[in-house]
């Protein structure tokens, strides 16, 4: 007898089909072999494949397969993750807000499940690690290697590796047009990947399309085999703290909320909300949420 499993395929960070950033889920990937996975990965052949599970020590547990192979942690692909096991009726939100505990390879985290009763989709909220503000890098060779000008790049903040879970380069620059023409010299930026604390490459301007956001963003992440991201969740935390360290949005409230945009420029527009909790001088919490619509399910066959 073959085993079957369901799959979904999930656009997370978007409330309508084919916008934001699309994920596939497994479900119920228990007994699944690291053989298993890796052929099922190849066989769907997508930028991002979720497995879950059961855990012994969290309420469920998610490996995650890139082209590039398996990632500790993706943000869009555990919002599109919960999103089809609330729809698949594995987990019941009963309560305004339903906790849930995540076991990934990497580390365990809080979701939250809350509950909308005029949409019917579930916001999905992740509480991300404390952000760790790391290296620092040259302006000059990044611009070079993002195909913008140095003018471009905002002088007064700097290229920093920031991570609440995945460290991601933060490159600030002046406008929309700026971001617009970024045009990376993949030789360069893998040379300069040689020697560098980060995976992947969040470019961003305060310049936004729509004038309910705060904050622009293309994404890179060619060591994982994906050249742009449509909608980033696992970065967006870093970018919300890199927004309040630096002063480039007040933290007057005691929590700052953060509207990122991103995704237009491929068409795939979507929305992530960052809630930072703490000032310039110190942050205390961090959480990255968002919403998702199911495009396609079905069955895989063993």
């Amino acid at each position: 007898m073959r085993q079957k499993l369901k799959f979904f395929q999930v656009d997370a960070f978007t409330d309508v089909p084919f916008g934001g950033n699309p994920a596939t889920i497994v479900l119920g990937a228990d007994n699944l072999s690291d053989e298993d996975i890796h052929k099922i990965s190849r066989e769907f052949n997508v930028r991002e494949i979720v497995f879950t599970s059961g855990s012994y020590s969290a309420d469920f547990k998610f490996r995650y397969v890139t082209p590039g192979g398996e990632v500790d942690f993706s943000g869009h692909a555990t919002v599109a993750a919960f999103h089809a096991l609330v729809e698949e009726g594995l987990i019941e939100v009963v309560e305004d807000i339903r906790m849930v505990s995540l076991e990934t390879s990497s580390s365990l985290l809080q979701v939250d499940i809350v509950k909308n009763e005029q949409t019917g989709i579930p916001e999905i909220q992740i509480t991300h690690n404390r952000p760790e503000f790391l290296r620092t890098y040259d302006s000059v060779q990044y611009a070079e290697a993002l195909g913008i000008h140095l003018v471009d790049i905002m002088s007064l903040y700097p290229i920093q590796t920031v991570s609440t879970g995945i460290p991601n380069l933060m490159v600030p620059v002046t406008s929309l047009d700026a971001l617009r023409r970024v045009k990376p010299n993949w030789d360069l930026l893998q040379k300069l990947a040689e020697d560098c604390d980060y995976l992947a490459i969040e470019v961003f301007t305060r310049d936004t399309i729509d004038v309910t956001s705060d904050v622009h963003v293309r994404h890179f992440a060619p060591s994982l085999g994906v050249s742009e991201d449509p909608v980033t969740g696992s970065a967006a935390g870093g970018l919300g703290s890199y927004l309040i360290r630096y002063g480039l949005m007040s933290s007057t409230n005691i929590v700052s909320s953060i509207v990122v945009e991103q995704g237009h420029i491929l068409g795939r527009p979507g929305k992530v909300i960052v809630e930072v909790t703490g000032n310039q001088q110190e942050i205390q919490q961090v959480k990255v949420s968002g919403t998702a619509v199911t495009v396609a399910k079905g069955e895989i066959f063993l």
